[in-house]
C-alpha cells in the first residue's frame, strides 16, 4: 500500500508509476480477498472483481521497464484488458453461485462457460507470465552492465515468486496446510516482484540522472574545446566524418531513434560503434547544437507539433502525444516544447485548430 501511494503521489511521475500504482492497488484487493474469506462468505468475490490487475499489469510493467520505443500500444492494452475482463467475469460468477447455485434456469450451459473461461483464462495468464519473463531477458547480449544487472533482478524474482507460489508448496506442504499458508505464500510472492520492481525503478531513475550530469559535463568539455580552437585560429573548421554524419542522420530520419524514451548519447554511439566525444562534437559542430539532449528534444519537439496540429490525433490528451513523441513525463514535456516553442503544448494545439497553416510550421535550427 505504502509503495502504491508512494508510485501514486510522485510528482514527475512516469507510465510505468501509474502502472505500478495499479498493480499494486490490485495486489492489495488480493490479500484483502485471501484474508477476509471466512468471514465474508460470497462478498468476496466483489472484492475480486479488484484483483483483475495483477499478472496482466505486471506484463505491461515489464514492457515499460525494457522496452524504450513505443513500450505499450493499443493492442497490449486490449489483451491486457481481455484478461482483466475473464478475471471479472469469474469472480462475478462465484459471487451470483455462492447465493445461488442455480442462478440460470439454463445452469447446465452457464456451467460449460464456465469452464470454458476458466480454461481461457488460465491459459492467457499462463501465458502472460512467460512474456514478463521474457520481457526481462530479451536481447540480453546486447544490454549494458547497469541493464543487464536489471534484467537479472527481475528475472529471477520472477521465477522465484513463480516458484514459490506453485512448485514449493507442493512439494513441503500437504493440501490442507497449503490452504493454511496460501495468503502467507501469495503475499510473500508478490511482495518479491513488487520489490524487484520498485528497485529497477529507482535503478533506471539513478541512471537516467547520471547520464543527465555525465551530458551537462560533455556540454562542459564541448565548451572548453570551442574556446580554445577560436583562440588558435578563429576561422579552423572541425572536421567531421561524412560517414559519422550519415550514420546519425540514418537513426534520427530513418530509424526515428528520437521516439525513444530516456534515450542516451551512449545508445548512439554504441549503435555507431563510435567514440561518445565524436558523436557529441559531430552534434556541436555540424548540427550547431549545445548537447545532445537538445538536438533529441527538438526532433522530439518537431515531432510533438506534427500530432497537436494533426486531425488524427485530435482526440490524444496531452500526455498522450507526450509519450508518443519520446518523452517520459508530462512535466518534461511542457517545460521542454514551452523553452524550444515559446508556448505550451496545449496552447500550440488550440492556435493549431484555429489557423490550419500552422501544421506547415517547423523548427528552426
Amino acid at each position: 500500500m505504502g509503495l502504491m501511494l508512494f508510485n501514486a503521489l510522485k510528482k514527475d511521475k512516469q507510465l510505468v508509476h501509474y502502472l505500478f500504482a495499479l498493480f499494486c492497488g490490485s495486489l492489495c484487493m488480493v490479500g484483502a480477498q485471501k484474508l477476509s474469506a471466512s468471514s465474508v462468505g460470497g462478498y468476496q468475490y466483489l472484492i475480486g472483481l479488484f484483483t483483475c490487475a495483477t499478472c496482466n499489469v505486471s506484463w505491461l510493467i515489464a514492457r515499460a521497464l525494457f522496452r524504450e520505443n513505443k513500450p505499450i500500444s493499443r493492442r497490449h492494452i486490449v489483451f491486457a484488458a481481455t484478461i482483466a475482463g475473464l478475471i471479472m467475469f469469474n469472480q462475478t460468477w462465484h459471487y451470483l453461485v455462492s447465493f445461488d447455485p442455480q442462478p440460470l434456469p439454463t445452469s447446465d450451459i452457464m456451467w460449460r462457460l464456465k469452464q470454458g473461461v476458466n480454461e481461457v483464462t488460465m491459459l492467457l495468464s499462463s501465458s502472460i507470465l512467460v512474456l514478463s519473463f521474457w520481457e526481462a531477458i530479451r536481447g540480453y547480449s546486447e544490454k549494458t552492465v547497469s541493464q543487464k544487472m536489471q534484467s537479472v533482478i527481475f528475472a529471477s524474482a520472477w521465477f522465484l515468486a513463480v516458484f514459490n507460489a506453485s512448485v514449493l508448496p507442493k512439494l513441503m506442504f500437504s493440501k490442507t496446510e497449503i490452504e493454511l499458508y496460501n495468503p502467507i505464500i501469495i503475499t510473500s510472492s508478490a511482495l518479491l516482484i513488487v520489490l524487484a520492481m520498485q528497485t529497477l525503478m529507482f535503478l533506471q531513475a539513478r541512471d537516467k540522472n547520471s547520464q543527465g550530469i555525465k551530458n551537462e559535463g560533455d556540454t562542459v568539455s564541448i565548451f572548453n574545446d570551442i574556446e580554445i580552437t577560436e583562440n588558435t585560429n578563429k576561422h579552423e573548421q572541425i572536421d567531421v566524418a561524412p560517414e559519422l554524419i550519415d550514420g546519425i542522420d540514418q537513426l534520427i530520419n530513418k530509424q526515428q531513434l528520437f521516439l525513444q524514451t530516456n534515450l542516451k548519447i551512449s545508445d548512439f554511439a554504441q549503435v555507431l560503434q563510435v567514440p561518445e566525444y565524436k558523436i557529441s562534437r559531430a552534434i556541436r559542430y555540424h548540427y550547431k547544437v549545445a548537447n545532445f539532449n537538445l538536438f533529441i528534444n527538438q526532433y522530439r519537439v518537431k515531432y510533438a507539433q506534427v500530432l497537436l496540429a494533426s486531425e488524427d490525433a485530435k482526440g490524444w490528451s496531452i500526455l498522450s502525444i507526450a509519450l508518443e513523441s519520446g518523452f517520459s513525463s508530462l512535466a518534461t514535456f511542457n517545460r521542454v516544447f514551452k523553452s524550444i516553442v515559446g508556448e505550451i503544448p496545449n496552447e500550440y494545439r488550440k492556435q493549431s485548430s484555429n489557423h490550419p497553416n500552422i501544421r506547415g510550421r517547423e523548427l528552426v535550427d
